[in-house]
């Protein structure tokens, strides 16, 4: 009787073992998952930015699909300054970028830096936009803001766009 009930006892005891289920996620992958609900569904859709400054203009139109693909277009112009005749003048516009983007994006806590980021790699004809992780600000219904690597050359580390459909003023 003893050897029935220690078998019973193992077979229970080794059922319970082997249906314990996936690993518990880790506080990342809490935050994460938080994060996500939160925000995913303010994320997905048509954005658009335009900045312009005396050497550069660019414009950003992205949309972020549900299934974590992005598209999009970009279009920037660059100049430079020059010396003609003793006097500093600017150069025309160069076009850099005036094409399509697509590529991939994901939003994510990360514990060690404490921050949320929307990691995103984006390529377009002849530059790869974003690649990485870009500190994650806020979305609402109308604005998108997380740090734009292209801006941070400027100071400004976030760069806010506007929910919607648009074409450059330039």
């Amino acid at each position: 009787m003893k050897q029935i009930v220690f078998l019973l006892f193992m077979a229970v005891a080794v059922t319970l073992v082997g249906c314990g289920g996936d690993d518990p996620i880790n506080g990342d992958e809490l935050k994460t998952n938080e994060l996500r609900s939160k925000y995913n569904e303010k994320v997905v859709g048509s954005w658009f930015q335009e900045k312009q400054t005396d050497a550069n203009k660019v414009f950003e139109q992205l949309h972020f699909s549900a299934d974590g693909k992005v598209t999009g277009y970009a279009k920037w112009l660059h100049r430079t300054k020059a010396v003609v005749g003793g006097e500093e003048v600017w150069t025309d516009w160069k076009t850099e970028e005036d094409g399509d983007l697509s590529g991939e994006w994901y939003l994510a806590w990360e514990k060690g830096q404490s921050w949320i980021y929307l990691h995103v790699t984006i390529s377009g004809s002849n530059y790869t936009w974003y690649s990485g992780k870009y500190p994650f600000h806020e979305a609402t219904a109308e604005d998108l803001d997380f740090e734009s690597p292209f801006w941070r050359i400027n100071n400004n580390t976030y760069t806010t766009y506007e929910k919607g459909i648009s074409s450059p003023s330039f």
